[in-house]
Order: C-alpha cells, then sequence, then structure tokens
C-alpha cells in the first residue's frame, strides 16, 4: 500500500508537470502476464477530425463527411472500435444533427459514447475528450485509449485490436501506427544503435495515423504540448515525441501503405467502394446470392436473409428487409421497406412501402408508401 501510494503521488506530480515523467522499462512485466483481451475492458478511443466539420451527420451535403452507405463516417468507426472491445468512445464534432446522434445512442447499450464539442485546440479539446471518458481512466496504468482519424471510416476492427494487443505486449507508453507517405522524403522514424527512436517525421505521422497510448499517460504528454490549431488532426508526432524526449519507450508500428482519409470528393470516392465491396462481400458470405457484384449497391442498414438474389442493376437502401428466397431486381431500387419471403421485384421502384411474400411485383412499377403505380 505505502509503494501505491508513492508512486500515486508521483503520478499526480507528473499530471501536473511540475517533475519528468519516469522512463519506462523494457523487461519489466507483471509476474502473472494477463492475455491482452482481458485488458479490453479498459480501452477508450477518441475520435479527432482533421477539422471540425459544420455539416457532421447532414444527409445529402456535399461535405466529404457527409455518410457512407448508410451509416455516418462516425458510426463506421464506432462499430470498428466496439468490435475491437473498446467501451469508450469519445467522438469530436461540431454540432451533430440529431439523426447522428441518434444513430451513435443506438449503440449506447455497448459502450459510453460521448460527442465533444470542439474548443480552441485540438490539445484542449482532447484533455476535455480524456476527461468526458471518465477521470478514472487517466489515472489507471492499466488503461489505454486509442487516438482516432474520423477521415478513416473504412478503418478495420482487426488492425485495431493488432494495434493493441502489440501496445499492450511491449509496455511501451505509446504506440503508433502509421507509414512513410510519398510526399515526405524523410524516414518514418529515427533510431539510434541500440535501435531506440531518435525522433519521428511530424508529417508522416500526422498523414493518417493511428496512436494507442497508456491513459494516464496522455494529459501529462499533452501538457507538453504546443497547443496547435485545428490542422491535421490530432498531434500524434508531438505527443510521441514529448514522451521520448522524457525516457518514455514509443513504439512504431510501419504499415505497408498509408491509412487512406477523406479529405475531398476525390479521395472519398475509393473509401466509399471499399466499404461497399465490404458490404457486397459480407452478404455473399451469408448465402445471398448475387450474379454480378460489381453492379449492385447495398447500404450497410440493409438486412437480408438466406437465400435471397440480389440481380444486377439493384440498389438496395436504408432500413430495407428482404425475406428469404425473394429476387429482387435486376435494375430495383428498393428504400426502407420490406419485401416479403419468395416474392419477385424486376425493373420496379418501392419506397417506404411492402411487398407481400410470394408477390410478384409488375416490372416497371412504383410503389411508394401506400401509393401505386402499375407498371407494364
Amino acid at each position: 500500500p505505502i509503494v501505491q501510494l508513492v508512486e500515486r503521488l508521483i503520478l499526480i506530480q507528473e499530471v501536473a508537470g511540475s517533475i519528468p515523467a519516469r522512463p519506462a522499462s523494457r523487461t519489466s512485466t507483471p509476474l502473472f502476464a494477463k492475455p491482452e483481451y482481458m485488458y479490453r475492458e479498459q480501452i477508450a478511443a477518441i475520435v479527432v477530425p482533421a477539422q471540425p466539420s459544420p455539416n457532421f451527420g447532414k444527409v445529402g451535403s456535399t461535405d466529404p463527411l457527409a455518410p457512407i452507405a448508410g451509416k455516418s463516417i462516425h458510426a463506421w468507426i464506432a462499430d470498428a472500435a466496439l468490435a475491437a472491445s473498446v467501451r469508450r468512445i469519445g467522438i469530436i464534432a461540431n454540432r451533430p444533427t440529431d439523426a447522428a446522434r441518434s444513430e451513435l445512442a443506438a449503440r449506447a447499450d455497448h459502450a459510453l459514447i460521448e460527442f465533444i464539442t470542439p474548443m480552441n485546440d485540438v490539445t484542449e479539446t482532447l484533455m476535455l475528450a480524456a476527461e468526458r471518458l471518465g477521470s478514472e481512466l487517466t489515472l489507471s496504468d492499466s488503461a489505454h485509449i486509442l487516438i482516432l482519424p474520423a477521415e478513416a471510416p473504412h478503418v478495420q476492427p482487426d488492425e485495431l485490436r493488432a494495434l493493441v494487443d502489440a501496445h499492450i505486449s511491449s509496455g511501451a507508453a505509446a504506440t503508433i501506427s502509421s507509414s512513410q507517405t510519398a510526399v515526405v522524403d524523410e524516414p518514418l522514424v529515427v533510431r539510434d544503435a541500440s535501435g531506440d527512436i531518435v525522433s519521428i517525421s511530424e508529417t508522416t505521422v500526422e498523414a493518417g495515423g493511428l496512436l494507442c497510448i497508456r491513459a494516464s499517460m496522455l494529459i501529462p504528454a499533452l501538457n507538453r504540448t504546443v497547443a496547435p490549431r485545428w490542422h491535421g488532426g490530432a498531434p500524434l508526432a508531438e505527443i510521441a515525441g514529448v514522451l521520448t524526449e522524457v525516457g518514455h519507450v514509443v513504439e512504431v508500428i510501419e504499415r505497408d501503405r498509408p491509412l487512406a482519409l477523406i479529405r475531398s470528393a476525390a479521395s472519398r470516392a475509393p473509401i466509399e467502394m471499399s466499404l461497399r465491396d465490404r458490404i457486397i462481400d459480407y452478404w455473399i458470405e451469408r448465402d445471398v446470392v448475387m450474379p454480378d457484384p460489381r453492379q449492385v449497391s447495398i447500404d450497410a442498414t440493409v438486412t437480408i436473409a438466406k437465400g435471397v438474389q440480389v440481380l444486377p442493376g439493384t440498389v438496395l437502401e436504408g432500413s430495407t428487409v428482404i425475406g428469404d428466397g425473394a429476387v429482387v431486381g435486376p435494375n430495383s431500387h428498393v428504400i426502407d421497406s420490406t419485401i416479403g419471403s419468395r416474392s419477385h421485384v424486376p425493373h420496379a421502384v418501392v419506397r417506404g412501402a411492402e411487398v407481400s411474400a410470394l408477390e410478384h411485383v409488375a416490372p416497371f412499377s412504383v410503389r411508394s408508401d401506400g401509393s401505386y403505380t402499375a407498371g407494364r
């Protein structure tokens, strides 16, 4: 108890910034090491935008960060974090819409999810986010925080799990996952003869990186960081640099390619294609038949039973539910509708309506919220 009390007092002094932080040991391991998955109840995540957007969650917005495939970009990231067993998520967003709030509130049974209004600078906002996720989190040496870019909705749960496991296994104060970009000629990291990190390329790390940091280290590191205005997202390199300067271990996982970020309509297109391909693959693996998947578009919010056939030219959107054995398409558009089992919907538009089981919808017809226009 006395040793723990002394360590807690040292930690409080570090948080206040009154003494240098303690160097971390590379060789220290607990006597009875827990498997990595047992730590995940104490894993949190903060989703940080490069620049707070006034249009977050606005359907139909020209903002490149508008919803993709039926889900907001933050819902995509939150779902990846949840699948990686993160149980506290702070989302930095400027005036999220009611729809965006409701979308994330639907996940409240699985995690604490908080929206944080951006402050004047990103450092101050990160401190606020850490506090909102629980002050006890930042006083625990066994808790860790992921810092994720809001512009990467396609980040995979497996990558987040691998980053967390590598970070916990190494015992490092922080672990960065990033890559050398084509824009920067300098190396991602510079190491000395013993293999220790001497410096980290700030430009490279800021261009699409992920960070996992020991929760108790985040606020002390931010207190020593020069507060940048909102430009480029979280200052990952500065945080890592501060920890390295005071003797802590920072590990770097070098990616084969940069983590693509949505910065414009042009950079959004390939990411959206990747997410939609992921949805298609998900349903094919669950016995949904698609003769030509390249000519099918399905939102992440659609539910499809086994044995359904989705023919070329078909678009399925919103809260659509398709019963087993139904055939949808070719060239059909179904939005927020229920398609009954073993029904057939060829060359038709169905919006906010219901198609009964075994029903054959006439080709080129339109059914919308109780109204019906016959086809040929």
